[in-house]
C-alpha cells in the first residue's frame, strides 16, 4: 500500500484542525470534570449529613415539647383536684372524718403537685436546650445547602459557557474538515484515535512536537527525503509530521 499523499497546504491544514481538536478535548475534558466536581460533590455530602442532623434535632425537640406537654397536664390535673378539694373543705361539707381526709388528702396532693412541677421545670429546660441545638442544627443545614446551590450554579454556569464553547468549536471543525479532502481527514483521524488524540504535528528541527522528543538522525535523514507530497510520520507517535518547509 502506497503512503498517502496530501498537497503542502492541506498538511499545513492539517494543523488548525488538530487545533480545533485539542481545544475540543479540553473542552469534552472539562465537561467531565464539571460533572464529578470534587468540591460540589463534598458540598452535597456535608449537606445530607447536615440534613441528617437537622431531622434528628427537630424530633428531639418535638419529644420533649411532648414532654413538657404531658408534664404541664399533670401539674393542671393535681391542681384542679386540690382545688375541688379545697372548696369542699371551705365550705365544710362532709363529716369531720371526711374532713380530716380531705385535708390529708390536699397535702398529698401539694406533695404530688410540687413533685410533678419539679417535672415540668426538667422538662422546659430540657427543651430549651434541644430549642438551642435545633436552632444551630438548622443553621448549619442552611449553610451547607446555600453553600451546595452556589457551587452547583458555577458549575451550571461554567458548563453551559463550556458547551457553546465545544458547539462553536465543532462547527469550525466541520467547515474545516469540509475544505480537505475527506481521505485526508479519515487517515488523520485514524492516526489520532491510536494515538491518544494527536494526529498531525509540526516538525520543528529535529524535534517532533507531536512527542515532544528528538528524532534520530536516520530517521531524520528518511523523513527530509520524503517528498513534501508524501505524508511522514513522527517515529514515536505515529502522528502525520508536517515539515518546515510546508510549515
Amino acid at each position: 500500500m502506497s503512503n498517502p499523499t496530501a498537497s503542502p497546504a492541506d498538511q499545513l491544514r492539517l494543523l488548525d484542525l488538530q487545533q480545533l481538536d485539542t481545544a475540543l478535548d479540553r473542552a469534552r475534558h472539562r465537561m467531565q470534570q464539571l460533572r464529578q466536581d470534587p468540591q460540589y460533590a463534598a458540598l452535597q455530602r456535608t449537606l445530607a449529613d447536615r440534613q441528617a442532623t437537622a431531622e434528628q434535632t427537630a424530633a428531639a425537640l418535638q419529644d420533649a415539647r411532648e414532654a413538657v406537654r404531658r408534664a404541664e397536664t399533670r401539674v393542671a390535673e393535681v391542681q384542679a383536684h386540690r382545688d375541688r378539694n379545697q372548696k369542699r373543705l371551705d365550705a365544710g361539707q362532709g363529716s369531720a372524718k371526711d374532713l380530716e381526709n380531705m385535708m390529708h388528702e390536699l397535702a398529698t396532693l401539694k406533695s404530688l403537685q410540687d413533685e410533678h412541677e419539679g417535672t415540668e421545670l426538667e422538662a422546659m429546660e430540657a427543651a430549651e436546650q434541644a430549642e438551642g441545638v435545633d436552632a444551630t442544627a438548622q443553621r448549619d443545614l442552611a449553610a451547607a445547602r446555600a453553600a451546595a446551590q452556589e457551587r452547583g450554579a458555577a458549575v451550571k454556569q461554567e458548563a453551559s459557557g463550556v458547551a457553546a464553547e465545544g458547539n462553536d468549536l465543532t462547527g469550525q471543525r466541520k467547515a474545516l474538515a469540509a475544505t480537505l479532502p475527506a481521505d485526508l481527514v479519515a487517515h488523520y483521524d485514524r492516526i489520532r484515535e491510536r494515538s491518544g488524540g494527536i494526529g498531525a504535528a509540526r516538525l520543528v528541527g529535529n524535534t517532533s512536537e507531536a512527542s515532544g522528543m528528538p528524532i534520530s538522525p536516520a530517521d531524520l535523514a528518511q523523513i527530509e527525503q520524503t517528498p513534501v507530497e508524501t505524508l511522514a510520520y513522527c517515529p514515536d507517535s505515529g502522528a502525520i509530521l508536517v515539515r518546515a518547509e510546508q510549515a
